[in-house]
């Protein structure tokens, strides 16, 4: 691609340089930049690469992109932008000919239920028969189609995983739930090649603020909730507003936006709505569009919800996982599905059979116990999983749980606080320590069972085992007839984070090959 051709839709400014030169990929990271690609300069809260210029064009760099007044080597082609974040994936779409477009995009943004949702969704277009990608926490997912990432630039950069629960597709893990501006072109790009009609989008809070999906309109937006106990603060959002600001903005980058209309912060997150949009509310209230009511457990395989839809569309809907909260996650889903024509026979063939790496996964059970594998990683996240669990009334619920280090210290409060009121036993181990020590994470989680024995007058029942593979083991192998063990924090991560390694460890596979150890 001409350089003139990829920057014909940007506001820039144009500093040297032959604009008929070829590009012939993009990026922003200097230790992947290949020759006679553009290089695209940002300035980081820790690290700006406009200190790189020498470096990349030695390398080879046949265009810059700069948001400074910097020093140019002689030759290379350069243009100035306003900035560089909001350039970068403009420039992507471009390069890769603006993927989305060639498929039905669903962005699904909120504080909770976003990964949740997403795979209802995306089961739901699987089952109607669509070929259908998914971007999100659990990586981005898309059907294996034999040397698709030979015609994609820069896909050979990335390696692709297949998970036991993912049959038939590729997983490729991301950093983070929303992917960079370059690596989100590039796999909406594999998905068109390998032949997606339809792709799911987890939108953080963080992606809106750092622009990686700046310039793409989706056919469809839904805002699940709003929890504060999360991402304020540090190098993320400086307040709740800013907060709420971001995602509200992914509903205005949407189409058609579906809102949960019982949240609390309906008025605060409509607020920041430029309302050009199609806007449809979903909740229990009957004021909504789409209205849920006779929410009822099932106990059908495992333990699971069934609810009447009303409104625009009428029927019953089954889900095989517990918890009124999926209810918020699926009613949105449900409304998509039947504007794209799909009925409830196939909506309800698809929530009852998914299979959600890490979320409410049961990975084991022999007819005396269950383990359960989740990604509660909060204290709001982490009391409607375990009352979701209680409401089956197992013998006991063992809770095995550790806060991660260097993140709020709300999410330590409320880990501890949930699992002291809901859980018979809590196994306190490790989860991402980060930089931060065991002792310290646990002091304050413990603080939150101090809280709750001065309230009921009893203390909490607790262990302390530092090793996570230790504590799993332990809850294994002293589990009790009826008991349910949830394993939560890590859900479908594949690693434990220290002092800046990376170690690995799963969950999911720990609990099965331990049990395989054992006989069970």
């Amino acid at each position: 691609m001409k350089i003139r051709d990829l920057i014909k839709n940007i506001d820039y400014e144009y500093l040297q340089g032959n604009l008929d030169e070829e590009v012939m990929g993009l990026s922003h990271d200097n230790r992947y930049l290949k020759p006679h690609e553009g290089f695209i300069c940002i300035s980081g809260t820790r690290f700006d690469s406009h200190d790189l210029i020498d470096e990349v064009v030695e390398k080879g760099a046949s265009l810059l992109v700069v948001e400074k007044d910097v020093k140019l080597p002689e030759g290379v082609c350069a243009i100035k932008v306003a900035s560089s974040r909001i350039a970068s994936p403009l420039l992507a779409a471009a390069f890769y000919d603006h993927p989305a477009r060639k498929m039905k995009t669903v962005a699904i943004t909120g504080s909770k239920g976003k990964t949740t949702a997403t795979h209802m969704m995306a089961d739901i277009f699987r089952k109607r028969g669509f070929k259908c990608g998914t971007i999100g926490t659990n990586g981005a997912i898309m059907p294996i189609v034999e040397d698709a990432y030979k015609r994609v630039v820069n896909a050979d950069l990335y390696k692709p995983l297949i998970c036991e629960e993912t049959e038939g597709y590729y997983v490729y893990e991301l950093a983070n739930t929303t992917p960079d501006a370059m690596e989100m072109q590039m796999y909406l790009a594999l998905m068109v090649e390998s032949g997606c009609t339809h792709v799911i989008i987890e939108v953080s809070s963080q992606a809106m603020k750092m622009h990686r999906v700046e310039g793409m309109e989706f056919d469809y937006g839904i805002w699940t909730n709003l929890d504060f106990t999360d991402h304020i603060g540090g190098l993320e959002h400086k307040d709740e507003d800013d907060l709420i600001c971001c995602k509200a903005n992914m509903i205005n980058q949407s189409r058609i936006g579906f809102l949960n209309l019982d949240d609390k912060s309906l008025g605060r997150f409509e607020s920041y709505l430029n309302k050009k949009n199609k806007l449809y509310y979903y909740g229990e209230n009957p004021k909504a569009d789409y209205v849920f009511s006779n929410v009822e457990k099932t106990f059908d395989n495992y333990p699971g919800i069934r609810f009447d839809v009303d409104g625009l569309t009428k029927g019953t809907v089954s889900v095989n996982l517990p918890g009124e909260f999926n209810v918020y996650n699926a009613l949105p889903c449900v409304a998509i599905a039947q504007m794209e024509n799909i009925g409830y026979e196939i909506i309800n063939e698809a929530l009852t059979h998914l299979l959600i790496r890490g979320r409410f996964e049961i990975v084991f059970d022999n007819g005396h116990f269950k383990v359960c594998v989740d990604f509660a990683h909060n204290g709001y996240s982490t009391f409607n999983h375990l009352k979701a669990l209680r409401e089956y009334r197992p013998k006991r619920v063992v809770c095995v749980f550790g806060a991660d280090g260097n993140r709020s210290l709300d999410r330590r409060y409320g880990m501890g606080e949930a699992s002291a009121r809901l859980a018979d036993l809590s196994i306190i181990t490790s989860g991402h320590l980060r930089w931060e020590t065991y002792e310290k994470i646990t002091a304050d989680t413990l603080t939150s069972f101090d809280k709750v024995e001065k309230e009921v007058g009893r203390r909490p029942k607790y262990l302390l085992i530092k090793n996570r593979q230790e504590a799993i083991t332990y809850a294994i192998e002293n589990a009790e007839e009826g008991d349910i063990i949830t394993i939560i924090g890590l859900g479908h991560e594949s690693w434990q984070e220290e002092k800046g390694v990376k170690y690995p460890h799963s969950d999911i596979d720990f609990v099965r090959e331990t049990c395989k150890r054992l006989g069970l």
